[in-house]
């Protein structure tokens, strides 16, 4: 009874939609990954399992541009694409005639699979079941399980939040991915509309037929709304998805045409086709489709761009999914935003929220990105230690020097000597960072004023002739004395001498891949960008140097930022300038 499919039947269904927006003229499984689409990775994950057909069921007119994409599968796998409009069930009825009277396995065009359909498929011949079912599980966030009890009238007894072990709910969901004898198409109509969720299961089970539960453990994700193709895309790109021959994405221009000038930096692809304008930047996770145009000086940072797209000049583009044939106008600046094409005769563009409100995994979905450093036990001891003693060290010799600095400040300027700060640290943990005040004493509320006379892009605020600073302010910034109070911070363990520069959670809110890298080690009091790109006014030099700096930590390059910190120091110190 339970023979191995050979056979998959992938539901591609119809155009790529979301909430009545569309992303791409074609179904949800050829929406690209990395450039690439879902389509062959599952393809790959379907013939490491023995499956050596495959059959697409389209909705009516879908049929030629899903096979003009069927090139890219591997030569193993037979491909046949089936107009179907019957429902999930009833595709399946409307191909039986090639299904051959086998086993077979169904899959959601949505479906991301990293793999695992080997150990499914001997737990269902263990099972000897008829049909077995995919599934996920459900995490819901902590104020989801909150509820609240009321009699009759209304009155409220109690708010209390359930734990997880009192749930009775289940906590498993479908996946969109199902093993079946060739019997269970004796559970379908010959014809008309069924759903495999809604009207197979149910009869099955009362009819005493045997199914089983298979809870899929390692990678999946079902691409339900556009921040999960966003999400799919950074994984793929990242490396974070697994699969039978692991993709490795560098930086690939694939076809495409990079101006010398232009800067990019993986992991990125771009697509056939396609051109980088001058002085245009790619900052990955990054992936650009074929026949695009980026024009000059235009920064896409952490995005998805589909085919046919151009991103006009001075456009800035960060964590934001653009759709098939969108155009964005010239000096244009989205933050987590999707432009989607409405539906219908005008093909107009709109642009939405990549996340949603309410999320099916929230613990999954909103989770920080987990990052891998080289700092190793023996590393962070090590440096733990050195800044003890430096610190110390340093308070000790600092002590006449601060004494001085502390009373020019009380005579310059009235206000306290010691500015104050919430600062977040390693883990998201808040801290009081403290410095010599430079500045006015209501310089907070004269920033507002000067708005305007930023110089510098993404969250920042900095003037290089800043109103607000002090006469004895300005000498002690050129100095870098106005950070001496912070050897106290590295003493306490809030900071370290060398790491990323200390800031709050509101200073990060444009890049949460960059916040997530940098809250995973300790401030410091100087870092990589502080000697690489400090004279600089571009967000993305401070992204770059903070994300290098966290994958390479190490002993020789603290050493070798705080060698390059003294020479920085007392250059400036001596009114020299870095050319």
């Amino acid at each position: 009874m339970n023979s191995t499919p050979d056979t998959a039947v992938i539901l591609a269904g119809s155009p790529a939609t979301f909430h009545g927006l569309a992303l791409a003229p074609y179904p949800k499984i050829l929406l690209p990954l990395a450039n690439r689409p879902l389509v062959q990775y599952q393809a790959e994950v379907l013939a490491a399992a023995g499956v050596t057909r495959l059959i697409l069921c389209v909705h009516p007119g879908m049929r030629e541009a899903v096979t003009a994409h069927l090139g890219v599968l591997p030569d193993s796998l037979e491909c046949l694409v089936r107009e179907t409009s019957f429902g999930t069930g009833g595709s399946l009825k409307e191909v039986a005639d090639v299904l051959s009277g086998s086993a077979f396995c169904v899959i959601n065009g949505d479906l991301l699979l990293g793999g695992g359909l080997a150990e499914m498929l001997a737990w269902h011949q263990e099972r000897r079941a008829l049909a077995t079912v995919g599934a996920l599980r459900v995490r819901e966030a902590p104020w989801e399980m909150e509820r609240i009890e009321f009699d009759a009238d209304q009155q409220v007894r109690s708010i209390h939040r359930i734990h997880p072990a009192q749930e009775r709910r289940s906590t498993l969901r479908p996946a969109g991915l199902y093993l079946f004898q060739a019997e269970v198409l004796d559970y379908i109509p010959e014809s008309g509309y069924f759903d495999l969720k809604e009207q197979l299961f149910a009869p099955l089970y009362h009819q005493g037929a045997r199914t089983a539960l298979w809870e899929i453990p390692g990678y999946s994700r079902t691409i339900t709304s556009v921040g999960d193709f966003f999400s799919a895309n950074l994984e793929v790109l990242d490396g974070r998805m697994p699969l039978p021959a692991p993709v490795k994405v560098p930086f690939n221009p694939g076809q495409g045409e990079i101006s010398a000038s232009a800067r990019v930096f993986a992991p990125a692809v771009v697509g056939s086709g396609s051109r980088v304008g001058e002085e245009a930047i790619i900052l990955g996770p990054a992936a650009i489709g074929s026949h695009c145009e980026v024009e000059r000086g235009a920064v896409i940072n952490e995005c998805v761009v589909l085919d046919n797209a151009r991103i006009r000049q001075g456009a800035y583009l960060h964590r934001c999914v653009i759709c098939d044939g969108a155009i964005i106008d010239g000096l244009t600046s989205l933050h987590e935003m999707a432009v989607m094409q409405v539906l219908g005769p005008t093909a107009e563009k709109t642009v939405v929220s990549l996340r949603e409100h309410t999320r099916r995994n929230p613990a999954y979905m909103e989770g920080p990105l987990e990052w891998q450093t080289d700092a190793g036990v023996f590393y962070q001891k090590v440096k733990r230690g050195m800044d003890i003693i430096l610190s110390m060290l340093g308070l000790i010799i600092t002590a006449p020097i601060m004494l001085i600095v502390a009373l020019l400040i009380k005579l310059d300027s009235p206000g306290e000597v010691i500015f104050k700060q919430e600062r977040c640290g390693q883990g998201g943990r808040n801290f009081s960072m403290y410095k010599f005040r430079s500045m006015l004493n209501n310089a907070e509320d004269l920033k507002r004023e000067l708005q305007d006379l930023n110089e510098v892009d993404g969250p920042m605020f900095k003037i290089m002739q800043d109103p607000r600073i002090t006469r004895i302010g300005k000498i002690i910034r050129d100095t870098n004395l106005d950070e001496l109070p912070q050897l106290w911070n590295v003493l306490k363990g809030d900071m370290s001498l060398v790491g990323p520069r200390p800031l709050s959670l509101d200073e990060m809110r444009y890049n949460p891949r960059w916040r997530d890298a940098r809250l995973s080690v300790r401030p410091g009091m100087t870092g990589l960008w502080q000697v690489e790109a400090h004279t600089k006014v571009y967000f993305n030099d401070w992204i770059i140097n903070d994300l290098e700096y966290v994958k390479h930590c190490s002993l020789w390059l603290d050493v070798k930022i705080m060698f390059k910190t003294v020479k920085r120091v007392l250059r400036e110190a001596l009114g020299l300038r870095d050319e």
